[in-house]
């Protein structure tokens, strides 16, 4: 594309230019401008984000040029900023009959196709563009890449970010948006990769460190997340995303304690922040401190009296404390605020279970795999509560539907397992047992100690030793 025609128009650029223009407007005065003064109006607007004034720019130039097919190039990318795609297809459609193989044009009409979710052809466009320009290729690839990108197709994004990280290996930006394609692809490893290729070359970048860490934690790898982390904070000592996403990291590897601290360190930044502070409750409750979890819960509910979590929690620590009551009154309250969260019917089904109210606890968790298909724990819990009955065929059946959505579960296999060897069918439970131990062998002891009448069994002895022979 043109490189003159490529820059951006801050709001200090061409300050007579565009006041001469707005005193044209103001004062309803006929002033002309040239096709390129015009361009360069339309332009600065277009860069301070006011397309409705660069659309009416556009107007006033058509009226002063209205053969420049350049002004009418103009007003088909504006209609694409104001989502008219269909519009601008139909200005692009005439200009390219004049202008062919003008890769500008080739360009706006890729994003009108984009825009309708016609990606194919935009794409076909795309190239074209490309083919047709020789300065600036690689800023035209980047661009291309970021309007799949804003569509979140990363995969077609990372074709051409990597034809311009190949004109240009150097490019931050473009090495920047070729790790969070793929850590959006879900690519972790590759995002790692890209993301350590910034750093090599600018180890100062506190973004790139926490996205880094973001990629380490979804790898579960804790300690290289935590590393990350910190180098973010030392480079910016208030960054809030940061301190919360290290304090999270630390919970979910068990260090309740040190998260509390770094939770708290974030607090002196966000004071009241009562999602900060529901999580610190969360920690207390985690080590079993009822007083301290409920402390934090009720200061987090002072500050947002709707926070469904905090009501959550403080109806746990309530349950564990052996209030049921109480604890149903507040997990009531958390559904009554999210009513189609699986989490909250899920401790409402374990606390009626708990109470013996089996039929509640049915509904309850009805509601949770009815909201949450893929829940296996409420499915489980749930087959549990006709076992309670003593309905080991309901059971069975619950179980069964639950392998619908969760086709590659151990755990339902296991129970499975379980359930036929109470019925002494002990061919399908040797038939369910294979299926568990061939998806997670290390599962099986899980299943012994749920139940251990199974270790009595010859089959199933035979069946986990052969399994354990061949290096399960």
């Amino acid at each position: 594309m043109n490189e003159e025609k490529d820059r951006f128009y801050s709001g200090n650029e061409f300050p007579d230019l565009v006041k001469r223009y707005e005193d044209m407007l103001t004062h309803s005065t006929g002033y002309y401008f040239d096709v390129d003064e015009f361009e360069d109006i339309i332009d600065h607007y277009l860069g301070m984000g006011k397309s409705d004034r660069a659309y009416k720019a556009v107007q006033h130039a058509l009226k002063q040029h209205p053969a420049s097919t350049a002004i009418q190039l103009k007003k088909a990318v504006i209609l694409n900023e104001k989502a008219q795609p269909l519009e601008s297809l139909r200005m692009l459609r005439i200009i390219e009959r004049i202008e062919l193989n003008n890769p500008e044009v080739c360009y706006t009409k890729g994003v009108a196709l984009n825009l309708l979710g016609q990606h194919k052809d935009a794409v076909r466009e795309f190239n074209r563009a490309i083919e047709y320009t020789e300065d600036g290729k690689a800023d035209l690839l980047f661009n291309t890449a970021m309007v799949f990108e804003h569509k979140n197709k990363f995969r077609i994004a990372l074709g051409y970010l990597k034809q311009a990280y190949l004109l240009e290996p150097d490019n931050l930006s473009c090495i920047y948006e070729i790790a969070y394609c793929y850590e959006r692809a879900d690519q972790l490893e590759n995002a790692l990769g890209y993301y350590n290729k910034f750093l090599d070359i600018d180890p100062f970048s506190e973004n790139v460190w926490y996205n880094l860490g973001v990629v380490y934690n979804r790898l579960e790898n804790y300690d290289k997340a935590l590393e990350a982390y910190d180098y973010a904070i030392s480079l910016d000592e208030e960054y809030a995303s940061a301190y919360f996403n290290k304090a999270n990291t630390l919970a979910n590897r068990g260090d309740h304690k040190e998260a509390i601290g770094v939770y708290r360190e974030l607090l002196y930044l966000e004071e009241e922040n009562e999602q900060v502070i529901c999580y610190i409750g969360e920690c207390y409750e985690k080590m079993e401190d009822w007083e301290s979890a409920l402390e934090y819960y009720r200061k987090a509910l002072a500050i947002n009296p709707d926070y469904a979590d905090a009501w959550l929690g403080s109806g746990m620590v309530m349950f564990a404390k052996g209030s049921f009551i109480e604890s149903i009154s507040h997990v009531e309250k958390a559904i009554e605020f999210f009513p189609e969260n699986p989490e909250y019917w899920y401790s409402m089904g374990n606390i009626k279970l708990k109470m013996g109210r089996t039929d509640e606890a049915i509904s309850a968790y009805r509601n949770a795999v009815g909201f949450d298909p893929e829940d296996y724990d409420s499915w489980v819990n749930l087959s549990e509560t006709y076992i309670v009955l003593n309905d080991v065929e309901s059971a069975i059946n619950i179980l069964i539907e639950a392998s619908g959505p969760n086709p590659g579960s151990a755990i339902l296999n296991y129970r499975l397992a379980a359930y036929h060897l109470m019925k002494s069918d002990h061919e399908k439970a040797g038939q369910y047992l294979r299926i568990a131990l061939s998806l997670d062998f290390e599962l099986h002891r899980e299943f012994l100690d749920y139940y251990p009448a199974a270790k009595k069994h010859k089959s199933v002895r035979n069946i986990i030793s052969n399994y354990h022979k061949k290096g399960y």
